[in-house]
């Protein structure tokens, strides 16, 4: 049963492409550097202190499911993709 479902996992892992890995983890930065400003603002606003709130909230969904879909140990194995200087 573990090795059908190692299987399952690592098919779904090998699906993933190496981009969209990428994107995620950059959107997830992006909301990080977002939500410091909103923490800032938050002291003077209310309605940055409720933007924080629920865009912490995503944040935090959104990195749980990037870790449920590729695990830190899985995406250290993975070759760095090249990026194109033009």
């Amino acid at each position: 049963m573990q090795d059908r479902a190692t299987s399952k996992q690592e098919t779904v892992l090998t699906a993933i492409p190496v981009a969209c890995i990428d994107s995620l983890e950059r959107i997830s930065a992006g909301m990080g550097c977002l939500l410091l400003l909103l923490e800032i603002q938050s002291e003077r606003s209310e309605a940055c202190h409720s933007a924080y709130c629920l865009l912490a909230m995503l944040k935090a969904e959104l990195d749980q499911a990037t870790e449920k879909l590729c695990p830190e140990d899985w995406l250290e194995s993975l070759p760095l993709p090249a990026h194109d200087e033009a």
